[in-house]
């Protein structure tokens, strides 16, 4: 191995231990990480669980990258899945107890009631509206990240952004 290859040594869940990223994979990575990171974090809100879900989404993603059709598709969709698995495995906890609101470090503000309202969606039309308006993706685009219908698309993204003025009118 030379000086150049990464060892990639993630914890239970990644990546096998001692597997090389290519140099495409690094290039990619360092690329698309805060990309990746910042859709993560629109979907959960804690910056602490956006980076292990990124996290776990490149190491999962390293082992087959040169062989995916589209890796840069397979890593927003293991990064939603992952993100909306949280997010069902928090919900109970939510209902119960309110968090705080959080930001990610070095993102814009945005308005508390904004945020509030976005937990307020389910984890698959907080997907589409995290994809559509943090990723700036087409709602084909979102349709192939989220291994549905384009319809389902238009109708969740119209459901949730309905969903968001009820919670956001004074």
């Amino acid at each position: 191995m030379g000086e150049t290859d990464a060892v990639w040594t993630p914890g239970a869940g990644g990546a096998s231990v001692g597997a090389v990223a290519t140099p495409a994979f690094d290039e990619a990575y360092a690329e698309l990480w805060r990309p990746m990171l910042r859709l993560a974090a629109s979907m959960v809100d804690d910056p602490v669980v956006a980076e292990d879900v990124t996290q776990e989404a490149f190491a999962r993603t390293m082992l087959r990258w040169a062989q995916l059709d589209d890796p840069v598709l397979y890593l927003r969709r293991a990064i939603v899945n992952r993100s909306r698995s949280e997010l069902r495995k928090r919900a109970v906890r939510r209902r119960a107890v309110r968090a705080p609101v959080v930001v990610p470090p070095g993102e814009p503000v945005v308005d508390d009631a904004v945020l509030r309202a976005l937990r307020g969606l389910s984890p698959k039309r907080r997907a589409v509206v995290a994809l559509r308006f943090y990723e700036d993706l087409t709602e084909p685009d979102i349709a192939r990240v989220l291994g549905v219908r384009i319809g389902t698309v238009k109708s969740t993204l119209h459901t949730a952004l309905a969903q968001l003025r009820k919670e956001l009118e004074p």
